[in-house]
């Protein structure tokens, strides 16, 4: 692996980490109303409920990074450099833009876990971007 795909395999693992984070501490949130549930009731509703549908942004460049770091993987270096920007877009406060950004800035405010998750994931978009 060059490099460059180094600098973004440790991009997706911190990107990982953080959605991890996320997803527990909207599951905190989700079942003070409703109570513990069950994993799979949970990841039933993660997928479905719209409540929870903010993450999906998220999940969805994850998969595009997989997409690009796949082995043998024809796209341009240009398209990731593009994903990674969204990446780095999508983290980048931005007051109101979006239900994600909206969602994404209470979560950094109640939680540290995503804060630190945050914290590493924009330092390996640093490291993608020096490189």
């Amino acid at each position: 692996m060059t490099p460059r795909l180094d600098s973004l395999q440790d991009v997706r693992h911190d990107l990982l980490d953080l959605h991890r984070a996320l997803v527990e501490a909207e599951r905190r949130n989700y079942e003070r109303g409703r109570g513990r549930l069950p994993d799979r009731d949970f990841l039933e509703a993660l997928i479905n409920d719209p409540a929870l549908g903010w993450l999906s942004a998220l999940t969805a460049l994850i998969v595009r990074l997989d997409e690009l770091l796949e082995e043998g993987s024809p796209e341009p270096a240009s398209e990731r450099e593009h994903c990674v920007a969204q990446i780095r877009k999508l983290l980048k406060p931005a007051a109101g833009a979006t239900e994600f950004h909206r969602k994404y800035a209470e979560a950094l405010q109640q939680s540290p876990d995503v804060v630190v998750a945050h914290g590493k994931a924009m330092r390996a978009l640093e490291r993608a971007k020096a490189l």
